[in-house]
């Protein structure tokens, strides 16, 4: 989810940009350079992630795979702040422009040299690894679904050869989901990013501005974070932990919720206050936090809510 993070938080500081005048030449420069570390490290991450499942599916380094996870996080964000404080360093003169609250329609040449130094061209450098670590995965994954395969027998001659069928169909399931994956997270970083490369490229070249062109690569860019976030929930196994998690709530929030309020109005009804109908309901809950959570308006609200999900509609209609 980390990437989802960075791609909020770079929308956000867009939309500040271009909705908030601000003045301040100092706030507007820290704004657009942390905007610069967010894209950088997308950008970086998703190289990471093509890189982590080229280890767990062509070069089976799953010990190696695991042990470099802290580092698909520091080394992603050491080089976006690295490279957006080269651009912080950078003086205005060298960008041609007053201030850097200021965005060039049409960006000198000094200014593209500039971002292709410190932003494109190490977004490049990204995608070409991305790639051939794709096309490595790509390889690979062919290679084992053909080594996998039951050669066309629906009906297994013997128990041990059923089980290897079985197992062989899991891996290759599991396998194409992996690939999904490697192939999605780099198409994604490099369909999002290059529209902005061309966007400025041809704005130098022709000496004018192409607002249709500005407006289709800026739509891309902000588009990426959704397009990762839909990636990565159409994941079976975060799938399944949200069903998991749901499937808890509604247990929670909505099984023993309405349970513990038809037990207080048949308490209610039957005039029940004695000691042994309040351990009984103690005893029930088991907790107190459990009574606090159920008679607040968050819990009213949770159930309320959780109701309406597929799995409430079928507890309910119970």
């Amino acid at each position: 989810m980390s990437i989802q993070s960075v791609n909020a938080v770079a929308l956000i500081i867009t939309l500040v940009l271009n909705e908030v005048h601000i003045t301040a030449e100092v706030l507007c420069s820290t704004l657009r350079y942390v905007l610069y570390i967010c894209y950088l490290t997308s950008i970086f991450m998703c190289c990471a992630i093509t890189i982590h499942l080229w280890l767990v599916i062509t070069r089976r380094k799953l010990s190696q795979a695991k042990r470099n996870e802290r580092w698909y996080y520091i080394i992603p964000f050491a080089l976006a702040i690295s490279l957006s404080a080269g651009l912080a360093a950078i003086p205005n003169s060298a960008y041609k422009i007053p201030n850097r609250c200021l965005v060039a329609v049409v960006p000198s040449r000094d200014y593209l040299i500039i971002r292709w130094c410190l932003y494109y061209g190490w977004f490049v450098i990204a995608s070409v690894i991305s790639l051939a670590c794709m096309i490595s995965v790509l390889s690979s994954a062919r290679r084992l679904t053909h080594t996998t395969t039951t050669h066309g027998r629906r009906y297994p001659a013997s128990t041990e050869a059923y089980r290897n069928a079985v197992n062989a169909r899991a891996n290759s399931k599991r396998l194409r989901s992996l690939v999904f994956y490697t192939i999605a997270f780099p198409l994604i970083s490099l369909m999002c990013n290059f529209p902005q490369l061309i966007q400025e490229l041809l704005s130098v070249v022709t000496k004018r501005e192409l607002r249709w062109l500005v407006f289709a690569s800026r739509l891309m860019l902000y588009c990426e974070g959704f397009l990762l976030s839909l990636t990565f929930f159409l994941y079976p196994a975060v799938l399944h932990s949200i069903r998991d998690v749901t499937h808890s709530a509604v247990q929670y929030w909505v099984i023993e919720q309405e349970e513990y309020w038809r037990m207080k109005q048949s308490d209610t009804k039957q005039g029940k206050t004695s000691q042994a109908s309040k351990d009984d309901m103690r005893d029930t809950l088991l907790d107190r936090n459990d009574v606090r959570n159920f008679s607040s308006l968050r819990g009213r609200i949770y159930h309320y809510i959780l109701s309406k999900t597929p799995e409430g509609k079928l507890v309910s209609s119970l």
